[in-house]
């Protein structure tokens, strides 16, 4: 993203044109992989069974030689490394097949609040609790796209890994999901891994402040001018909220792009640092500035045309156990970007790693269940949620058998398309 700008053009601009030319491969990309869905249907060919795969396209691959992985070449390798980094690279073209193959599961269900990228390494133990995060792909839309995406991750999150018995957990997590749709008071005991994750957090702010410099990649003062332009609404949105801010607080200390992530490492991300409570360095406060994914590639979903920032900012509010701080939104370069506070302690769960028995990861299974029931359906049916939630428990009753059959093909296609990503890119090996 540093190339050199054409004459007459802002680096800020040069740097939003060189993300639409990348935008613009998505499109054509995700409009093949819709075409080649179709005709499968229209030719009458299915996608269920092992024979099948290999005589259909995959519509969960993506070729490598269509994403320009050169602003961000570490990124190529961790796709390649495991299925499960493959299968958060490819959440978009995930849920259109969710749309496409299952339209019989979601025709006449209600529209609910979305996560969106709802996987097993979405669950992270911070300094304010747990749960699900990363709202950036969150909409209106059926349940069903959480409900099978959370599900896939299981399975493809534990190639490789003995995690058990992965049906029973996969049934932890709707039972979580019904028994928050039932009772939206449901509380889930706090999972084993987050306790033992908890009782490692250091506070060192200096060390903390440290590690965000390191992360923080340049960018021209140019472009810093004209992000720090930008938040001139933001921050006065923010003290209208909270009229105990300093008044220098949102006062930018420094400021860089960001290319951390796997399913956003391709968006424009900037990372801010502000003055916070005082002149003390070790005060300041850290901000996510994250360009507003386009979704209307997705056809069951509800969005608006272009990037609207407040369905993330509603996901957030409505899904989170606990919201991060400073949510707002900016307008920069004719783009969206929504905005959130990081916080010091920050860690996601991992397979075979902060997870180390199938025992514990059906405790997350069952409180991500619990955190979806109560989310799907908060301030979205008013006054008539109780009939909302009534009715998704029907549903869920009636097709508990097609979820769990529908997870275990999709981890089947997920698992062959990554497969065929590590050899077109000429990384295969063994796994």
């Amino acid at each position: 993203m540093t190339g050199t700008a054409h004459v007459g053009e802002s680096a800020a601009q040069a740097a939003v044109n060189s993300f639409d030319r990348m935008r613009s491969e998505r499109k054509t990309r995700a409009t093949g992989l819709f075409l080649v869905g179709f005709l499968a249907v229209g030719l009458g060919l299915g996608c269920s069974g092992k024979s099948e795969l290999s005589e259909t396209p995959n519509p969960l691959y993506v070729d490598p030689a269509a994403r320009d992985f050169s602003r961000n070449p570490e990124l190529l390798q961790r796709v390649v490394a495991s299925p499960h980094r493959y299968f958060r690279f490819i959440n978009i073209p995930f849920s259109q097949e969710v749309c496409r193959r299952y339209g019989d599961l979601i025709e006449g269900t209600p529209l609910f609040n979305l996560h969106g990228d709802a996987h097993i390494e979405q669950y992270a133990i911070t300094d304010l609790g747990r749960g699900l995060t990363d709202f950036d792909d969150s909409s209106t839309g059926p349940a069903l796209i959480d409900l099978l995406r959370f599900g896939t991750s299981l399975r493809v999150a534990c190639h490789g890994h003995d995690c058990g018995d992965l049906d029973a957990t996969y049934n932890e997590f709707l039972r979580g999901y019904r028994d928050a749709l039932e009772d939206p008071g449901t509380d889930a005991p706090e999972p084993t891994v987050a306790r033992r994750v908890r009782g490692d957090f250091k506070y060192d702010r200096q060390r903390y402040l440290e590690w965000v410099g390191s992360v923080m990649e340049p960018m021209p003062e140019s472009e810093k001018d004209a992000l720090e332009a930008a938040m001139a609404p933001y921050v006065e949105a923010m003290f209208e909220q909270d009229r105990d801010l300093d008044g220098d607080f949102f006062e930018i200390v420094d400021a860089g792009y960001l290319r951390m992530g796997v399913g956003s490492a391709l968006d424009i991300k900037y990372l801010v640092r502000v003055r916070g409570a005082t002149d003390e360095p070790l005060d300041d406060d850290v901000l996510e500035i994250k360009e507003v994914r386009e979704l209307e590639d997705i056809e069951c979903i509800r969005v608006s045309q272009g990037s609207d920032p407040f369905r993330v900012l509603l996901g957030q509010t409505r899904i989170a156990y606990e919201p991060f701080g400073h949510l707002g939104y900016i307008r920069l370069q004719g783009r969206s970007f929504w905005i959130h506070a990081w916080v010091e302690n920050y860690k996601e769960v991992e397979i075979g790693e902060s997870l180390v028995s199938p025992v514990e990861l059906a405790e997350v299974a069952y409180d991500v269940g619990i955190q979806l029931g109560r989310g799907h359906s908060n301030q979205i049916g008013a006054p008539l949620d109780t009939q909302l939630r009534r009715e998704q428990v029907r549903i869920l009753d009636r097709d508990r058998d097609r979820l769990r059959q529908a997870v275990r093909e999709l981890a089947e296609l997920t698992l062959e398309a990554w497969q065929m990503f590590r050899t077109e890119s000429g990384q295969a090996s063994e796994s």
